[in-house]
């Protein structure tokens, strides 16, 4: 569970930083991707045991649903 959480957290920061900016002026992004990055990687986990520890698929699948969790906050700040 620790490598699951560190590595959604190095790959919030990452996606954050790629697709926003400094993250120190986007916490509210940074906060919603590293949340999306770890229910990602649990999901990955749940349906493939063993494959959130692989380099590759884990990292892509990390980056995959830190994008997903700010496009989801995007459409969640411009519904309301």
């Amino acid at each position: 569970m620790s490598g699951i959480l560190l590595s959604a957290l190095f790959n919030g920061f990452l996606t954050v930083r790629l697709m926003k900016g400094p993250w120190l002026r986007n916490p509210q992004y940074l906060a919603a991707a590293i949340v999306a990055s770890v229910l990602a990687m649990l999901i990955l986990q749940a349906f493939w045991p063993g494959m959130e520890d692989d380099f590759v698929i884990g990292n892509l699948v990390g980056i995959a649903g830190s994008c997903a969790g700010m496009l989801a906050f995007d459409a969640i700040l411009g519904a309301t």
